[in-house]
Parts: structure tokens; C-alpha cells; sequence
């Protein structure tokens, strides 16, 4: 079974943060790593406030040093009228002076973490797309692609909403909210009140978004509760500025699949939880699930690990930090009277089966 012909140790599908945050981690552990991204280049995506917790996470992965080309502006906390009075919030310092969050380019920043992949000695299949479910052959997933097939002993699902895998696998990630539609946008000029920090206005029919994310560029969200959001709306701090490009939509619901992981199967990031931005840890929280699923799988693949009981250990975690921010997420739509929230309770004492098989 084992000597059986592999083209990877694991197959990661999606090159967003969190897929190259996992290809990495494996590859740092010496395993052999395929990584297949469907689009040709980066696509531009709503600009991401990054925590300055990321960094740590930043270095392991080996890019703390090369984020200066990427970041359009640096902030110490941020901007909330959310229920009361506008008010900062600091990120926090310490004796060497406040810390600072990252305004990045999605589009840039994940180039230059598919670059660093490679680097690591990942195998970059670009553009690259799975088109079929994965077949189990013993210890062993095939997986169809337009590059021809790759068999892998694990595969990680980092597709996003696209949830690639756990549609193919039947997992059920049922929305764990009402249904949230973020329409986003960028424009170009000069706001002054914006670049000092990003602001997050949230008012009874939803929450707006505004951001600096390069020198003279910024970019708005906007979630209205119930309601389809005109495509010609702009925030009033924007208009008069010139919108770089029709604004867009997505859908932000909150979701949380049911099984996160299996023997030879792993979701990461929004793959396996998602919620909306108000989060505000997206690519913290892509990265980290993409770094901890990729020390799983190094443990498993090198004997150290059983697969049932560590693709439930995941689940748990990834479980309770998703029922964690929901809590904080549905007290804070409240403060709006916002209806239809509710925070799920984590899931206990689940059994890991495995589809493929």
C-alpha cells in the first residue's frame, strides 16, 4: 500500500492564504507538497486589515521581512461607531511603543505568499484546477485536474466558500446567520479623515467599512441587514472621489462546516469557517488554521499521530474558536438590533469518519 506511486505527500487546492499557509508548514516539515490556484494571476479582493499579531505567524512562514512592497499603510487601531459615540481602539503596545496593523493588497499579498511557497520547495501548479472529486485508492487520494491527475496521501481543501472538497464529500456547512451580502468597492483621490486609521460605522440597516489601502486608494464594504444594496452606493466620505472599478458582491455568511477534517482530509480558512468582516481576524485566522493543519498532517504522515483522532482534535479547536468569535459577533449586531443572530454552541464528542473511503 505504501510504496504505491504519490506525486505529493499532500495536495493543497487553493492558493489564498491559507492554502499556502499550509503548504508551507508541510513543506518546512520536509514533505513533499503539491499546490494548485485555478486563477492565472492574484485577483483583487476587499483590502485586509492585518492585526499585529499576524506577525509572529509572518515570520514562521518566512515573509515578516518582505511585507514592505505589499502593505499600503500602517495604523494603530481602528475607527468604531457601532451603538454609541465614535470611539479608537488601540491595538495595544508595549515599552518599545504602540503596535501597528498592516492595510495589505490582497492580490499582492498573495502572490507573494504563493512566491514563498515555492520557495520552500512547494510545488506551485498554477493556473491549475480540480475537476472532479477526489478518489480514494487505498492510503492514497487521486485527484483530476486540468494538469492531469495528482495522487497525494492527504488533501487539504483551501477553496474558500467554494468549499471544493466538502461539497464533494457531502459535509454539510449550514449558514450560521442570516444571509449577509457584502458589496465592496475602491476608489481614488484624497480623504484625509481615512488615513490615519480604518473606520467601522455600523447604523440599523447595516455596517460600512472604510479603508486607505495604497497611497491615494481606498476601499469601502458595506453589509446591509435585508436589504439589496444599490450598485451606485458609495459611502458619504468617498463621494466625489473616482471609483476604480464597479463595486462588487459577496456572500459573508456565516458558516461552519460540519467536519473539518478526516483521515487523509483537512479544510482550512474559510473552507472549514467563515464569518463576516466584522471578524476582523480573516487572514490571522486563514493563516493560523493553515499553519495548525499543516503540524497535524507533518505528525500523521510521519507515524507520530493516529488520523482519526488528530482530524478530530482540529475540528474541536477550529469548532470552538468559530462558536467563540460568533458569541462576540452576536452580541455586537444586538448593540444594532439587528435580529436572527444567534451563536452556535460548539460541537462536542464528534466522531471522524471518512467519506472518501
Amino acid at each position: 500500500m505504501e510504496n504505491r506511486s504519490v506525486d505529493a505527500d499532500v495536495l493543497v487546492v487553493g492558493g489564498g492564504p491559507a492554502g499556502a499557509a499550509t503548504a508551507i508548514a508541510c513543506a518546512h516539515q520536509g514533505h513533499r507538497v503539491v499546490l494548485c490556484e485555478r486563477e492565472p494571476a492574484g485577483r483583487d479582493r476587499p483590502g485586509e486589515t492585518l492585526h499585529p499579531g499576524v506577525e509572529p505567524l509572518l515570520a514562521q512562514l518566512g515573509v515578516a521581512e518582505r511585507l514592505a512592497p505589499v502593505v499600503g499603510a500602517r495604523h494603530t487601531g481602528i475607527w468604531i461607531e457601532w451603538g454609541g459615540p465614535p470611539r479608537f481602539e488601540a491595538f495595544g503596545g508595549d515599552a518599545s511603543g504602540p503596535w501597528s496593523g498592516f492595510q495589505v493588497w490582497r492580490a499582492d499579498f498573495d502572490a507573494l505568499l504563493l512566491a514563498r511557497s515555492a520557495e520552500a520547495g512547494v510545488d506551485v501548479r498554477q493556473p491549475c484546477a480540480v475537476t472532479g472529486p477526489p478518489i480514494a485508492d487505498g492510503p492514497i487520494r487521486r485527484m483530476p485536474t486540468t494538469a492531469g491527475p495528482i495522487a497525494a496521501r492527504v488533501v487539504v481543501d483551501a477553496t474558500g466558500m467554494t468549499r471544493w472538497l466538502g461539497r464533494a464529500l457531502g459535509v454539510e456547512s449550514p449558514a450560521r446567520s442570516p444571509r449577509l451580502i457584502a458589496r465592496y468597492g475602491y476608489v481614488t483621490g484624497a480623504c484625509p479623515t481615512r488615513d490615519d486609521a480604518p473606520a467601522l460605522v455600523g447604523d440599523a440597516a447595516g455596517w460600512t467599512w472604510t479603508a486607505r489601502v495604497r497611497p491615494q486608494t481606498y476601499q469601502w464594504t458595506r453589509v446591509a441587514f435585508g436589504q439589496r444594496l444599490d450598485a451606485q452606493w458609495m459611502p458619504a466620505e468617498f463621494r466625489g472621489l473616482t471609483p476604480l472599478m464597479p463595486s462588487r458582491g459577496a456572500d459573508v455568511t456565516w458558516r461552519m462546516t460540519a467536519q473539518a477534517a478526516g483521515p487523509g482530509w483537512f479544510m482550512v480558512g474559510d473552507a472549514a469557517a467563515a464569518l463576516d468582516p466584522t471578524s476582523s481576524h480573516g487572514v490571522l485566522k486563514a493563516l493560523m488554521s493553515g499553519i495548525a493543519a499543516g503540524h497535524l498532517i507533518s505528525a500523521v504522515l510521519n507515524g507520530k499521530a493516529p488520523p482519526a483522532p488528530t482530524a478530530n482534535t482540529y475540528h474541536q479547536w477550529l469548532s470552538g474558536w468559530f462558536s467563540t468569535d460568533a458569541a462576540r459577533l452576536t452580541q455586537f449586531y444586538r448593540q444594532l438590533g439587528a435580529s436572527g443572530f444567534a451563536a452556535p454552541e460548539a460541537e462536542k464528542g464528534l466522531a471522524v469518519d471518512d467519506p472518501i473511503g
